[in-house]
C-alpha cells in the first residue's frame, strides 16, 4: 500500500493546475536532491492571475501564474531554474517529485490517486507522512537494539520519525513515547544501561524479588516533559492487555495528564511475577504487558515495524538460517531460530554492558541497511 493519503505525485498536481487554497502556509516539495523547496499561493490575485513564490535554499522567487495553469507551467513560463523540477514533464517516471500537503488540504482535492502513484510513492526514498505509523514491538532490555535503529532513522530519514505515528509495546511502548516527546537518545540510552547494569549486581538479576524493575522505569520517564500527554495524545498508540472475561487487547492514544501517559506505560510492561504478584489497574480494569496480546501494534499502512528478534519484520536482526521457520505471536511473524531464543532470555535477563553496545550498533546497522533496500528499489525501477 502507499504513503497514505497526504501525498500527490507531480503528474496530478501539475495536469489539475495551481488550488486556490484557504490556508497560505507553505507545501513542502522533496527534489531529487533529497533538499526541502517550498512553495505558497499567495491571496494576491488579479482576475485570473496568481502569484506564486518558490521557495528554495537558492532564494525566494515569485512569479505570476494564469489561474488554471499547472505548475510546470508556471516554472517553464516563467524559466526558473529548480534543479529538475519537472524534468519529466509530469509524465510520472520517477517519485522524487511530489507534494506535501496537510491532511485538511488533500481533501480540498476532488481526484483520487491512481494506483499507478500509488505504487510509485511505495519506493520514494525518505518518504513520510501523518499516514505512516512506525511500530516498536515488545523488547524488554532489547530495547537498546531499536534504540540504534532509530538514531539512524533520526539521522537519514528524519520526516518519518517528525511525522508518523508511533505504536508500541511494553519497552517499545516507553521509546515511542520518548520518540513522540523528542527525548533525546543519549537520555534513552543511559537508562537502559544503568537498569541492565544494575540488575547484574542482585543474584537472580531482575527476577531477584528487591529488584524493583518499576522504579528503574519510572526514574527513567522522569525525562518526559511536562506536556508530555499533549506531545503524545492521537499520536502515540500504547498496547494493552485487557483481563475481564477474556484477555483482548487495547490500543490506548489518549491521556489526561502527564502522570496518566507515565501509568499507562508502566502498565504496558507490567510482566507477572517478572514485575510483581498484583496486577495493575488502569482506567477500572485489570491489565498488564501489551506484547502478551499485541508485540508488534499498528495503527495504519504503510507501517515500517522494528523488532529485535528475527522475523517478518522491516528492521530486525538477520539470522542465517536457510530455511527458518515462522510462527506468528501476538502480532508478531518471528522465526523459531536457537538466537532467536536466546533473545527472548535476553530480553528478561540483560547481556553484559558491552553485548548491549554490540546490540545497539547492530540496530543502526540493520536500520541502514533497511534504507538501502528502499533506495535500490527506487534506482532499479528508475533504470527499467
Amino acid at each position: 500500500m502507499s504513503l497514505s493519503t497526504v501525498f500527490r505525485l507531480s503528474r496530478t498536481v501539475l495536469r489539475t493546475g495551481i488550488v486556490n487554497l484557504e490556508k497560505r502556509r507553505p507545501l513542502q516539495i522533496i527534489t531529487s536532491d533529497l533538499r526541502p523547496r517550498f512553495l505558497s499561493v499567495s491571496s494576491v490575485f488579479c482576475k485570473d492571475w496568481v502569484e506564486v513564490t518558490f521557495e528554495t535554499v537558492d532564494g525566494s522567487y515569485t512569479v505570476k501564474g494564469k489561474e488554471g495553469d499547472n505548475l510546470l507551467d508556471v516554472v517553464i513560463n516563467n524559466d526558473l531554474d529548480l534543479d529538475g523540477f519537472g524534468a519529466c514533464e509530469g509524465t510520472l517516471s520517477c517519485s522524487t517529485c511530489h507534494l506535501i500537503f496537510k491532511k485538511e488540504d488533500f481533501d480540498k482535492i476532488e481526484d483520487p490517486c491512481t494506483d499507478e502513484e500509488l505504487d510509485m510513492l511505495d519506493l520514494a526514498y525518505g518518504l513520510s507522512d501523518t499516514g505512516a505509523c512506525v511500530s516498536l514491538s515488545g523488547s524488554g532490555f532489547l530495547g537498546i537494539y531499536q534504540l540504534g535503529a532509530v538514531e539512524c532513522l533520526q539521522q537519514f530519514w528524519p520526516q518519518l520519525l517528525e511525522k508518523a505515528n508511533l505504536a508500541g509495546a511494553s519497552a517499545g511502548a516507553v521509546l515511542a513515547a520518548c520518540i513522540a516527546c523528542n527525548v533525546p537518545t543519549e537520555k534513552i540510552r543511559q537508562s537502559f544501561m544503568l537498569t541492565a547494569v544494575e540488575a547484574h549486581k542482585w543474584a537472580m538479576g531482575p527476577f531477584n524479588p528487591n529488584f524493583k524493575i518499576e522504579d528503574y522505569l519510572r526514574t527513567a520517564l522522569e525525562a518526559l516533559p511536562p506536556d508530555a500527554h499533549v506531545m503524545a495524545n492521537d499520536r502515540l498508540f500504547v498496547s494493552l492487555s485487557k483481563l475481564e472475561n477474556s484477555t483482548h487487547n487495547i490500543l490506548i492514544s489518549n491521556w489526561e495528564s502527564r502522570e496518566d501517559l507515565i501509568s499507562c506505560l508502566l502498565c504496558s510492561c507490567f510482566i507477572p511475577v517478572f514485575s510483581g504478584v498484583t496486577l495493575p489497574i488502569f482506567r477500572g480494569g485489570k491489565v498488564m504487558d501489551g506484547g502478551f496480546t499485541n508485540n508488534l501494534p499498528t495503527t495504519n499502512q504503510p507501517t515500517v515495524t522494528i523488532s529485535p528478534f528475527n522475523g517478518v519484520v522491516d528492521i530486525c536482526p538477520v539470522d542465517d538460517i536457510r530455511y527458518p521457520f515462522y510462527v506468528t505471536l501476538a502480532n508478531e511473524c518471528i522465526s523459531i531460530t536457537p538466537r532467536n531464543l536466546m533473545r527472548f532470555v535476553r530480553a528478561l535477563l540483560p547481556p553484559p554492558v558491552e553485548d548491549l553496545e554490540s546490540l545497539y550498533n547492530m540496530g543502526y546497522r540493520d536500520a541502514y541497511e533497511f534504507l538501502k533496500r528502499r533506495s535500490s528499489q527506487e534506482k532499479r525501477l528508475l533504470k527499467d
